[in-house]
This record gives structure tokens, C-alpha cells and sequence, in this order.
């Protein structure tokens, strides 16, 4: 019984502050669905019923992992969690690091469908952060979406997400003007909806997202505003894949996808016009080499054409997410990607970014697990000469004391070097953690 009024309060007091930090000047970052069986198959988990071979974060725990309170045909999972941590370099300078103590509240809520057939899912969440020294960086972020699946027939499904959310941009961002006093701000409302065709071992995928991006004016030191309309843009794309089935957990595919970045204002604050359009056309594989290593991995070519001056963009795509299965109580990921991101630097065209990340999770107890990440990025800016290189890297643990609280606590470096005035910096991160959740 006394536990029973210790879930309920929990989920009241999630509930009441999701809800109570939504108008709040505070950060978050979108909540994105976590029903792994909404999403089209290539994002599916290793061909396995073994606990063993399932990567060490996705195990089932029935001794922690949170309940849930019926509601119906659904489950909902209340979640709070508090963040207090130390940033050695707040603003992300070169020179005269100004460091200070903030605080994150993040509460969020899924309602999630327990039905046989079809799925359907609601979620929002915040992330409030509240500095101790430099309370103008205090923001709050938002989201709030919902995502299903419709099962039409034996191999036939329909996916469909929409979102909206509030976000901000980090102080390390290339966007960033050397006067504003703090992160810009802008709107996400997002949509996507595919549909899944595999009466057998052929399959097709066709879907399509949309984004509209709307920017906030940015807060300037002693006052005043910068001026964001020439950012604000719709985002369209479409895709078709092709996939075969050879074996179970070997699949091969041919993908490929046009995007369009239509700005509302024809030229942006440096007289340059933004929109753009471009396509990706890959070849891969989701696989599973035994049962010790499963992933996907692909190989492509890109092209994105921009108006003149600006320089057009083309050469490889490629990605690689694989999981290997070390030993029983240890998994190691292994991430790659190259991704466009839209900049307003003058005369470059796109932020070029390739990634490379190593991470491992070690189950050092049932309830308590190691984690270390290193992550490399480096990116170009098609139009300028300059080059950032940034790597990173992460060590800390989670403890998980039952199925309504589990702590963190971790360690973060990171480092950047760059040609532009000003933009090399490193940081350090502690983070101590606290999570609720029912």
C-alpha cells in the first residue's frame, strides 16, 4: 500500500510539473516516440528472442524498469528527472572561460498502446535549465507529439509522427553572432508518414517529412534585438526504399530521397539567396552476423545545388550504426554519418559535417552500468575556407535502485579547433543525476 501511494505521487508530481514548466523561461530536448514497433523495419532490433543478444541498454530489467499505470487500452509512463551540473566553460570561448553551476529539470509523459494489432502513442516533455550565476541563459524547451501505426493487412502498415516543439541552439553553434547575450530560440512543427509493403521477402518503404522552422529574435548584450526572419524555412522530403529479405537478419536495400529548403525570404541578412534542393541515393544492409553483431550500414552519393554565389554540394553519403556484442555483459556501438545543416555564415552554402562516434556499455552489476563514448566530428563550410574538428568524450555510469528511481552521473570533454577568430574552445562537464518515473 505504501508503495502504491509513492507511485501515485510520483506520477501526480510529474504530471503537475510538466505541465507547470511548459510556460517557464527554461532547455529541453524533443521527446522523440520510443515504440520501436511504429517505425518502418529497417530500424528494427536484431532477429533474436535471447536476452543475451540484445544490446546491453535495450535488455528488459524486470527488477528496475519503470511499470507503468494502466489507462485503458494504454500504459502511461510519467518520468521526472533532475540534473545538477558543473560546465567549466558556459559561453564556449577561447579566452577568459566563464564557468557556473546549473540546474535541469526535465518531467515528461508517454501514453502508449498496449493493442495487439496497431499502435498509437502520445508524448511531451520539457527541459528547464536554471543557471546559478548567468540566469540570462536560463530557457525552458518543449515538445509535444503523438505517433501510431495502422496495420492494414499481413505485411502492410502505415506510419505516421507529428510534433511541435521549442528549442534552442548551443553557444557552440557556427550560427551563433559574437553580441548575443543568449541561445536562439525557434519552432519545429513537424510531420512525416510512411507506408510498409513486405508480402514476403521484397519489400518497399515510401514516405515523406515536413518541417517548418521559425526562429526567434536573438537577445543582444546592452540591449536590443537580432533580427531572425531570414532564417525561417519550410523543410519537405520524400523517399522510397527497396528491400530483400535473403535470410533472417540479412537485408539488402536501395534507398533514396529528394529534399527541398524553401525559405520565406528570398535573400537572408547577408544578400544571399538559401533555398535549396538535393538528393541522396544509397545502397546498404541491415544485418546480423551471428548473433554477436547486427546493424546497418550503407553507401551512396549526394548531391544539393544552391543558388550562385553560393557552392554547390556533392560526393559520398554514406552511415554505419553497428552493435557488437563484446561479451555478455558488454556491448560496443559503433556510429558514422555524413549530415547537411543549414548555416548563415557568409558565403558558405551548408555545414558539411562528418561524424564518427565508439561507445560501450558494460553491465558491471544487474543494476549498475559503465558507459564511455567518444565522438569525432568534422566539418567544412562549402564557399569559405574554414574547417572545425571537434572530438568528445563521455565516462560515467547509471545505478538503478528499483523500478521508480535510478541516479547518473558522468564526465564530459570536449575540445574544438578551428579557423575561425574565436571559435576553438574546450569544456568540462559533471553531471550528477536523479530520475523518477513510475
Amino acid at each position: 500500500m505504501e508503495l502504491r501511494i509513492v507511485r501515485v505521487a510520483a506520477a501526480f508530481f510529474v504530471s503537475a510539473a510538466l505541465f507547470s514548466s511548459a510556460g517557464r523561461a527554461q532547455p529541453v530536448q524533443p521527446t522523440a516516440p520510443s515504440n520501436g514497433a511504429a517505425l518502418p523495419p529497417q530500424f528494427s532490433l536484431p532477429v533474436t528472442t535471447d536476452v543475451e543478444d540484445l544490446p546491453v541498454m535495450a535488455r528488459p530489467r524486470p527488477d528496475y524498469d519503470p511499470l507503468g499505470i494502466p489507462v485503458g487500452g494504454f500504459m502511461l509512463f510519467p518520468q521526472l528527472t533532475v540534473d545538477g551540473i558543473y560546465d567549466s566553460n558556459v559561453f564556449r570561448t577561447t579566452d577568459n572561460l566563464l564557468a557556473d553551476y546549473y540546474f535541469t529539470f526535465s518531467p515528461s509523459l508517454r501514453l502508449r498502446s498496449n493493442w495487439g494489432l496497431n499502435s498509437l502513442e502520445f508524448y511531451g516533455g520539457t527541459n528547464a535549465y536554471q543557471y546559478l550565476r548567468y540566469s540570462h541563459e536560463n530557457l525552458a524547451d518543449w515538445n509535444v507529439g503523438t505517433d501510431g501505426r495502422y496495420d492494414i493487412a499481413h505485411g502492410i502498415a502505415v506510419y505516421a509522427n507529428g510534433a511541435v516543439s521549442e528549442v534552442h541552439e548551443s553557444l557552440a553553434s557556427p550560427n551563433v553572432i559574437g553580441n548575443q547575450q543568449s541561445p536562439t530560440r525557434y519552432y519545429d512543427k513537424h510531420a512525416d508518414v510512411s507506408a510498409t509493403v513486405q508480402p514476403n521477402r521484397l519489400g518497399f518503404n515510401l514516405g515523406g517529412t515536413f518541417d517548418r522552422y521559425d526562429y526567434v529574435d536573438t537577445l543582444l548584450i546592452g540591449g536590443g534585438l537580432e533580427d531572425n526572419n531570414d532564417r525561417n524555412f519550410d523543410d519537405y522530403q520524400a523517399y522510397a526504399r527497396a528491400f530483400y529479405e535473403f535470410s533472417p537478419g540479412y537485408t539488402f536495400f536501395l534507398h533514396t530521397s529528394y529534399e527541398s529548403r524553401q525559405f520565406d525570404q528570398f535573400l537572408d541578412r547577408n544578400g544571399f539567396h538559401r533555398s535549396s534542393t538535393g538528393y541522396r541515393t544509397d545502397a546498404g544492409a541491415d544485418l546480423q552476423l551471428t548473433h554477436l553483431i547486427s546493424g546497418e550500414v550503407y553507401l551512396g552519393y549526394l548531391k544539393y545545388d544552391f543558388s550562385t554565389p553560393l557552392t554547390n554540394v556533392e560526393g559520398l553519403d554514406y552511415g554505419i550504426k553497428l552493435d557488437w556484442l563484446a561479451t555478455p555483459l558488454m556491448t560496443v556501438h559503433l556510429e558514422g554519418g555524413r549530415t547537411l545543416n543549414q548555416i548563415i555564415l557568409v558565403g558558405a552554402s551548408i555545414q558539411d559535417s562528418k561524424k564518427a562516434a565508439l561507445s560501450v556499455d558494460y553491465d558491471l552489476l544487474p543494476n549498475l552500468i559503465i558507459q564511455a563514448r567518444a565522438d569525432y566530428i568534422d566539418s567544412a563550410y562549402p564557399g569559405v575556407v574554414r574547417r572545425d574538428k571537434e572530438g568528445g568524450f563521455q565516462i560515467g555510469g547509471k545505478y538503478l535502485i528499483n523500478h521508480l528511481i535510478s541516479l547518473d552521473m558522468n564526465y564530459t570533454l570536449t575540445k574544438r579547433s578551428t579557423d575561425a577568430l574565436g571559435g576553438t574552445f574546450n569544456d568540462n562537464q559533471i553531471n550528477v543525476g536523479i530520475t523518477l518515473h513510475e
